[in-house]
């Protein structure tokens, strides 16, 4: 069963917070799109708290990292939204190879309403992952941030744990 953990059990955030983790099987349909071809497609949420629902945030980031297992990486796929895509280069993030696999990752929005007008429906990626056998969990660390022209908002990092195709952890994880 899917679980999370923060990384800091002490970790609050009021502001910015990732949400709405839904792990689901998927296929891809474009057989000439470069391999490896994605196995897995990932939705995550930022979300922020209803105290800013009216706000657009600037550079909207989603920092994720696989722990488990062995193999995945996190690749690009034929229906990728257009967002960010990002890959460690020293202490900093290259942009220049959209899709590029890994498995450390990040994506970004230049700008992004966190909260619509559903309740716990924020700002959502939708990420591939390659090299997940079937019936296998995901594991994987994620942390959030955006900004406002007045302050920074960070997430706390957590880790989620145990995630099978079809599983959701809904709501406000950290």
């Amino acid at each position: 069963m899917a679980s999370f953990v923060r990384d800091d059990p002490e970790c609050r955030s009021d502001v910015v917070s990732v949400g709405n983790v839904h792990l689901r099987s998927y296929t891809e349909s474009v057989a000439s799109f470069p391999q490896p071809h994605a196995t897995a497609l990932l939705n995550i949420d930022v979300l922020t708290s209803t105290s800013y629902k009216e706000v657009t945030f600037k550079d909207v980031t989603l920092t994720l990292e696989i722990v488990s297992p062995d193999g995945a990486q996190f690749v690009g796929y034929s229906e990728r939204p257009n967002y960010i895509w990002g890959v460690p280069s020293g202490a900093s993030w290259d942009e220049s190879t959209p899709g590029a696999p890994t498995t450390r990752l990040r994506v970004r929005s230049p700008e992004g309403v966190l909260l619509s007008s559903r309740p716990f429906d924020g700002l959502s990626y939708w990420i591939a992952v390659s090299g997940l056998p079937d019936g296998s969990p995901l594991a994987f660390r994620a942390a959030a941030s955006a900004s406002r022209v007045t302050a920074t908002a960070v997430s706390c990092s957590l880790q989620i744990k145990d995630l099978h195709a079809g599983d959701r952890l809904t709501g406000y994880l950290a």
